[in-house]
């Protein structure tokens, strides 16, 4: 009786870790087919080649009311240009971009583009933006890139 018991008690330990096993493979594959868009970076802004601003904050945050496609993407400390966003992201290879957001720090949602954004090895960021505000609206593109800095 007893050998039946130890036997059922290695079976059951055995289902335990095999299964503890195939949840740890399946994050692990989730982890590794995706790119961390979330964090705060530090970033340099450049107006062609010419220097502009910088070293400063960017922070890139989670959207929750749209969901697992979309980031906040805020000037941290208003240092380059006080602009707050939503960016559709793509996960799987670490690209975001918006044709036309509204700034979320104004009344007046003066308008804001981001095109060619790419996180890179979820530790450098790059992207171009305009704005609506600009001496010409949207005839300025803007190169922010940097590195991060918190996770």
């Amino acid at each position: 009786m007893k050998k039946i018991i130890y036997l059922l008690g290695f079976f059951i330990l055995g289902i335990i870790v095999s299964c503890e096993r195939e949840d740890a493979n399946i994050e692990t594959d989730d982890t590794n087919n995706t790119v961390k868009v979330v964090g705060e970076w530090e970033v340099m802004a450049y107006n062609d080649s010419t220097f502009i601003q910088g070293p400063f904050r960017l922070t890139t945050l989670k959207s929750t009311p749209v969901g697992n496609d979309s980031i906040t993407l805020q000037d941290s400390n208003s240092q380059f240009w006080p602009f707050q966003v939503k960016v559709s992201t793509n996960k799987m290879d670490g690209t975001f971009e918006t044709k036309l957001s509204r700034c979320e720090l104004w009344e007046e949602g003066i308008g804001i583009k981001i095109q060619k954004g790419i996180i890179i090895n979820s530790d450098s960021i790059y992207f171009e933006i305009q704005f609506e505000d600009d001496e010409i609206p949207y005839a300025n593109t803007y190169r922010l890139s940097g590195h991060r800095i918190i996770e």
